[in-house]
């Protein structure tokens, strides 16, 4: 499936046609399984001494993940089934048994949590995962004057689920992680823009594993820190300073959403654009950074409304694509959808004249930052991800734009090779080279806007003390770096909140 519009088109049929096209994106494709086995001898791998099948339940959160380069805006799975089966061959356990629609790629090097089950003790070696459909996205600045966002959604080849190591199931709660190897899932053709998208293919490739946990006392397991997790409320008094969330990625089966969230705050929680948790209503957009405790609910840290006013409310949360430069308009890709105009054609296409521009606020260190973080009308750049809330009943037609309330800068994850380290201040700075492919290169020189970026497949990240390395940090010189991307007088620069070993390009 593809689409190929001029970014200045009025033809409201070719706009009637792409609405239809996205919401065929969610059509869901033939069932497939993967299964792996490993083969362990008698005693290997237990180790645990209560992973034997015999110690009782324990509770486990299966999170949702991803490792991908920038090939991909935008990746969607409808997972139906996952089960895992003890090496004992009688004990199993169902840990998805309900559709899970999950966003891989705003799930880079990330993580959301998808389900909490309690689990036979055990040493799982056998897992299986059923796909129902899915699908993809890229965008590109097709030579000459066209925006180019295709939409595949192939039926999924084959399916593969590894485990790298057996689960070792034991008598403390425990965090499993669902990571998608986008590479490795989705093949499209050379270029984005060829029509037809001929070539393009489907075979989802995970891993499952248990993530370490640190542990501030031995008895006291610390569950992973998420971030900048977006959903909508959907029961803002289920007890004291406690809320529920529905995914902005959920499937919503009747009228409830199949992946929510129970959200715990406390005196230390932080609240942006809301005093506490008992001015939440149902429907307020969410933005929350929160530690998964060891009942599966979450620890916020911090919870940010975006637009306290849920009236007609949809939010889009997405990469810009064009920034016009004769007039107060943005183009930007869908990756998450929400509220009452979910798909808002095919790209939103907004006027933000009267907007109200922020930058997320996850972030504690922009006064130390060595150059000045601003985000606001003269200084937006394709590339750069945003959330976008706006409040109509309908969606305007050719030649009109969709009034934006708010436009929030979010962080984003970035794939590159590091030409060099530095320091400034108290920073450590790499200076990384994005591929061809990328947004902001592609981006940044197409006709009728200003060009902003002096070097369009660079990028400065800045890491400080805050900054979290997952696994080895950048390995060979290739990096994933995740954080808030900001257009500094034309140089790109990212105040990282986390770097880790970087995906083939």
């Amino acid at each position: 499936m593809d689409l190929s519009l001029s970014a200045f088109s009025g033809n409201s049929d070719k706009f009637a046609k792409s609405s239809h096209l996205f919401h065929g994106f969610w059509k869901r494709g033939g069932l497939l399984a993967a299964t792996l086995t490993l083969s362990l001898a008698a005693g290997c791998g237990g180790g645990g001494g209560s992973g034997t099948g015999r110690g009782g339940n324990t509770t486990v959160i299966l999170v949702a993940s991803s490792a991908a380069n920038d090939q991909l805006i935008k990746l969607n799975l409808t997972l139906e089934n996952l089960t895992l089966t003890a090496q004992d061959g009688t004990t199993t356990a169902t840990l998805i048994s309900a559709p899970q629609q999950v966003e891989f790629i705003h799930l880079n090097d990330s993580g959301e949590p998808l389900v909490t089950m309690n689990v036979p003790q055990a040493v799982y070696t056998k897992a299986t995962i059923t796909v129902d459909g899915g699908g993809f996205v890229c965008a590109a600045q097709q030579p000459g004057s066209n925006l180019i966002a295709n939409y595949s959604s192939p039926a999924p080849s084959t399916v593969a689920l590894q485990l790298p190591q057996p689960l070792v199931i034991g008598a403390g709660p425990m965090t499993l992680s669902l990571d998608l190897l986008v590479s490795q899932s989705a093949t499209l053709p050379s270029n984005c823009y060829q029509q037809g998208f001929a070539g393009d293919s489907l075979a989802p490739t995970f891993n499952l594993t248990a993530l370490a946990l640190q542990t501030a006392q031995p008895e006291v397991p610390l569950q992973p820190q998420l971030m900048a997790l977006e959903g909508l409320v959907i029961n803002p008094a289920a007890g004291s300073g406690s809320f529920g969330v529905s995914a902005a990625d959920s499937m919503v089966t009747g009228t409830a959403p199949v992946e929510t969230w129970h959200v715990e705050t406390s005196a230390s929680t932080v609240f942006q654009g809301i005093g506490n948790a008992a001015g939440l209503t149902a429907g307020m957009p969410v933005d929350i950074d929160g530690r998964i405790q060891s009942d599966g609910s979450l620890a916020a840290a911090r919870v940010a409304v975006l637009d306290p006013d849920t009236t007609n409310l949809t939010v889009n949360s997405g990469p810009l694509m064009q920034v016009s430069a004769a007039l107060p308009v943005l183009y930007q890709v869908n990756q998450l959808a929400e509220g009452s105009q979910q798909y808002v054609r095919t790209w939103p296409q907004y006027d933000f004249g009267h907007a109200t521009l922020a930058v997320w606020g996850g972030l504690t260190n922009l006064s130390t930052l060595p150059f000045t973080a601003s985000f606001n009308a003269s200084n937006l750049v394709p590339g750069q991800n945003v959330a976008i809330t706006t409040h109509v009943t309908a969606i305007p037609n050719g030649g009109s734009y969709t009034p934006a309330t708010t436009v929030t800068l979010m962080p984003q994850t970035i794939n590159g090779s590091v030409l060099s380290t530095s320091s400034a201040g108290g920073f450590t700075t790499y200076t990384v080279q994005l591929a061809a492919y990328d947004m902001f290169p592609q981006f940044d020189t197409q006709p009728g806007q200003t060009t902003l970026i002096t070097r369009p497949q660079q990028v400065v990240v800045y890491a400080d003390s805050n900054t979290q390395i997952t696994g080895n940090g950048v390995q060979s010189n290739l990096g994933r770096f995740t954080g808030v991307i900001f257009n500094d007088s034309g140089t790109l620069r990212m105040d990282a909140t986390q770097i880790a070993g970087g995906v083939t390009e």
